[in-house]
């Protein structure tokens, strides 16, 4: 099913008509986009949570989530639309983070001697760094801090997986402009994090 910025913007269109029927087609146009940046975020920013979550669960409660807020509001645009649900996978995998955060609190064991298992759960072999995924957080929160127009690229890049030519015909900004405000994001997202030990 086709996902072209012209199509959605016709189906955000029949929303502001009160055409209920387009509010389920539009997810459905973006469910595969959606999973597509589950997939990638899970597999680069949340690698612990890739052996406790499975894919589907996470695009199904973001589409859930994006179900609930357009019954709230009318995104006028395609990239307005985008951003909303780049905001809610994003809400979804960082609810996640805590709550898993937040159990391994509880189940870890206390430090025995010179054990090197302090702070890492190795069920099923995998590796779970507490720290780490607080890390990952922190950089997900932060991105929501970053200027306007350099978040709605950001946004509609990292998290959609928009190529930087289809970004530019979403916000109606020439591809060089793109480009630069995707450099000046992450250059201050990279000046934000130095900081704090252990990321990369």
């Amino acid at each position: 099913m086709s996902d072209d910025p012209a199509i959605l913007q016709g189906l955000l269109d029949r929303m502001k008509q009160g055409d209920r029927a387009a509010r389920h087609e539009l997810l459905d146009r973006a469910c595969a986009r959606l999973r597509r940046l589950a997939n990638a975020m899970l597999a680069g920013s949340f690698p612990a949570l890739r052996g406790r979550h499975e894919l589907d669960s996470v695009v199904h409660e973001a589409w859930l989530r994006l179900l609930q807020a357009l019954e709230q509001v009318e995104p006028p645009t395609v990239a307005d639309f985008f951003r909303l649900a780049a905001h809610k996978v994003r809400q979804v995998l960082l609810d996640m983070a805590d709550r898993q955060r937040r159990r391994a609190a509880r189940e870890a064991p206390a430090p025995q001697g010179d054990s090197d298992t302090w702070g890492f759960d190795s069920v099923g072999g995998e590796t779970f760094d507490p720290a780490r995924l607080a890390l990952w957080s922190e950089f997900h929160a932060r991105v929501a801090g970053l200027p306007e127009d350099e978040r709605k690229v950001f946004e509609l890049h990292y998290y959609l997986g928009l190529p930087q030519a289809e970004v530019a015909r979403v916000l109606g900004l020439h591809p060089r402009k793109v480009s630069y405000l995707w450099v000046a994001g992450t250059e201050r997202l990279a000046d934000e994090m130095e900081g704090l030990a252990g990321f990369r």
